[in-house]
């Protein structure tokens, strides 16, 4: 996500802690007592558990907050409700968004952090704008911050929300069937309410900047007693048709083929609320919303993209392991199954995984020294198996094993050790120790004469085995966090489930921030940073030898600005040092109204031309601009514009040079409701493309999408070279 600001908006969500705890016995009622409409009437709320909003946690640092904020908490047997009451010293910031937007986060922000287990395995935020259009995140125990934030993660519950004159109100209704917490009818919960207003991110507990551990830092404790737990069951349903056209270079048009309508169906079934088991045949694995482009001119390795699929919606995060260079699991490895079956045991002390599934057509992903090398394969049958300790204190240790073995010979194994050790408040070890054993299927599905190691890229049956081993260090105070980390991802290492896209390396990374916080003024927090890496081969040839630095502010009016400098000493590509070149990356976001987003990017230095048939060191500029606009509460627009380029030194021509333009329109009728029109123009292979789309989007899993792509080529000018109109309605049934 570009956006850094959007992370640092996180921080509210997940930064609490308690230094007195709080137990709430929290009222019990009945549900018809509740009309959700965002109106707080007194004979809804008047026995509820109020608690006050009073710690401003930034930027200022547990002191009294510039607004005041009232949560209300109650329950019945089956749902939890809870209710907030905001005041603002200016108009109340929010339009209405389709659910998970991360537009939310120019609006005004309120809601619920909850950790039901209690052992910091994740803390589960979910909130809602002043106008009820909903919000959540699932937030992971991990060491680094790149990993953290699912916002791909989904819950049932309902919003509703009131705009008055500089305040506002938000009611939630939570169902217990769709939170995850242990089996049992008395449950205590930690949790904490949360805010973001303008700058400030406001709750009900204090907060240690001195813990490293994030989501274990919830001190505070709701107790229920009278919960009913049904076993929850769902089904979900779904039928899709498209119609698809490409163009006749003979006719000069479109043939289309048939209609090719296709349905399948989900079952979610829980067996006791701490084991479930989901089941779906022949689902629509297809990605309606189109992925932003990422240019790849000089990228030598495949590129991932973000998981929104109903199916890794739940359990699979602890496949996630520390280290992202390794990454064992990646659910989109798992492209067009027959079917997938997924078994998930959520204990106290304790989580099993098993995933097991039949893929019509499974990527082929092998990682090199110097770039990685991908190939579509045929069907495969891929099996995962997940056990993790929770040992308390945010501190865990798990196994795993992977296996997929393709149609007609080949195989890739992998078994695991990792854990997150919290040695003290400050101090954090983690490791991740991998072995696959491989038999390459006898394939054409990648043509290269190139080698790993000793084995040929080309896919001809060898056998061979590797491993992958992280460790890593961290040291975090308030100002201070020291990391270092050794890394050792021998040739022969391949994640056949996951997305490993470099190996044959080994190297040390030390790194050293300061952090500086202002509580008032326009400048509230600057950050600086160094960190070095030395990377060698398992020839013990030096690969990479760098140093970089940075420098980070965060201004009042959602403004952050960065500089970063990347300097190497020497990189080794394809035998050839290159020695003594920097690259230069200015950032700077703002949001200083809800009608006006902008980011920008710029890096410019030298790199090397990775995929020139004669790579050399070039001067590389690269422009990425995006401005959002907020007309009105359901008009928005976003535009967005990527320059890149890297010139030849020797004779000033161009290894690439071109532009990608997104322009995005929505308007949105409801919370629900929704039509936009993308349009995205690529002159790195002269494309354009079009996709209207109308939504309906009730809750997280129940959707109905009626659009079509319209793809162009240019040649003398553009053509159209394929069309699509798809339909799909898929619908939750809770039995």
């Amino acid at each position: 996500m570009k956006n850094g600001l959007f992370l640092i908006s996180l921080l509210f969500f997940i930064t609490n802690i308690s230094f007195s705890q709080r137990v709430v016995d929290v009222p019990f009622i009945k549900d018809e007592q509740i009309n959700l409409d965002g109106i707080l009437d007194k004979g809804e709320w008047e026995s509820s558990e109020k608690l006050n909003l009073d710690n401003e946690i930034e930027p200022g640092y547990n002191i009294k907050p510039i607004v005041e904020t009232v949560g209300f908490i109650q329950y019945s047997e089956k749902n939890l409700y809870v209710a907030f009451h905001a005041k603002t010293n200016e108009e109340v910031r929010a339009a209405l968004r389709k659910r998970d937007d991360l537009g939310a986060f120019s609006d005004d922000l309120i809601g619920i952090s909850l950790d039901p287990y209690g052992d910091g395995r994740n803390n589960i935020f979910m909130g809602s704008n002043p106008l009820g259009s909903q919000i959540d995140v699932r937030v992971l125990n991990t060491i680094s911050e790149e990993q953290r934030y699912d916002f791909a993660y989904d819950l049932e519950y309902e919003s509703a929300g009131t705009v008055g004159e500089n305040e506002y109100f938000v009611e939630l209704k939570i169902p217990f069937s769709s939170i995850p917490f242990p089996s049992g009818k008395n449950q205590e919960w930690k949790f904490s309410f949360v805010r973001r207003y303008l700058d400030y991110f406001i709750q009900t507990s204090k907060v240690d900047r001195d813990n490293s551990c994030q989501t274990c830092q919830l001190d505070d404790f709701i107790f229920f007693d009278k919960i009913k737990i049904d076993k929850k069951l769902d089904l979900l349903p779904y039928i899709s048709s498209s119609l698809t056209g490409a163009r006749n270079d003979k006719s000069n048009s479109i043939d289309y083929q048939k209609i090719k309508p296709n349905i399948g169906i989900g079952v979610n079934a829980e067996l006791t609320k701490s084991l479930s088991l989901e089941l779906t045949v022949n689902p629509d694995f297809s990605q309606v919303e189109a992925d932003v482009t990422q240019i790849d001119a000089n990228s030598t390795v495949s590129l991932s993209y973000p998981e929104k699929r109903p199916f890794f919606n739940n359990g699979v995060d602890i496949l996630r392991l520390n280290s992202n260079d390794l990454q064992p699991f990646y659910s989109r490895s798992i492209n067009d199954p027959i079917y997938a079956l997924k078994m998930l045991n959520q204990g106290k002390n304790s989580r099993i995984l098993f995933l097991s599934s039949i893929d019509r057509n499974s990527p082929y992903l092998i990682a090199g020294n110097d770039k990685s090398y991908f190939g579509e394969g045929g069907k495969s049958l891929v099996n995962i198996f997940r056990y993790q300790h929770l040992l308390g204190n945010g501190s865990k240790i798990g196994i795993m094993s992977s296996s997929r073995v393709y149609n007609g010979g080949g195989y890739g194994n992998l078994f695991g050790l990792d854990g997150l050790i919290q040695i003290s408040n400050t101090l954090r070890f983690a490791f991740d120790i991998l072995k696959n054993f491989n038999r390459e299927p006898n394939r054409d599905w990648i043509e290269s004469d190139d080698y790993f190691g000793e084995n040929t890229v080309k896919l001809d049956g060898e056998k061979f085995r590797g491993n992958g081993i992280s460790l890593a260090l961290t040291r975090r105070t308030e100002n201070w966090t020291t990391y270092i980390a050794y890394k050792h991802i021998d040739p022969n290492y391949r994640a056949d489930v996951g997305f490993a896209v470099k190996n044959d390396r080994k190297w040390i990374t030390l790194l050293q921030s300061h952090n500086k916080f202002w509580n008032e003024g326009f400048l509230k927090k600057m950050t600086f940073i160094v960190k070095k890496d030395i990377l060698y081969d398992f020839n013990n040839n030096l690969d990479v030898m760098s140093l970089d630095g940075s420098i980070r502010a965060d201004f009042k009016g959602n403004t952050e600005f960065s500089y970063y400098y990347d300097y190497d000493f020497i990189t080794n590509y394809l035998g050839v040092n290159y020695k003594h070149y920097g690259t230069n990356r200015l950032n700077f976001t703002t949001s200083p109204t809800e009608f006006f987003s902008f980011t920008s990017n710029l890096r410019f230095g030298k790199d090397i031309a990775f995929n020139s048939e004669n790579p050399a060191i070039g001067k590389e500029y690269d422009l990425y601009l995006d401005l959002t606009l907020q007309i009105n509460n359901n008009f928005s627009i976003s535009n967005s514009i990527n320059k890149s380029r890297l010139k030849n030194i020797a004779d000033n021509t161009y290894y690439f040079n071109g532009i990608l333009y997104r322009l995005g329109t929505k308007y949105q009728f409801t919370k629900s409701l929704a039509l936009r029109l993308t349009s995205e123009l690529n002159n790195f292979n002269n494309s354009l493309f079009f996709q209207p789309l109308f939504e309906w989007v009730p809750n997280p899993f129940t959707i109905f999408y009626v659009g079509g792509n319209q793809n162009f080529l240019k040649e003398n000018r553009y053509e159209t070279n394929s069309s699509q109109v798809f339909i799909k309605f898929q619908y939750l049934i809770n039995l």
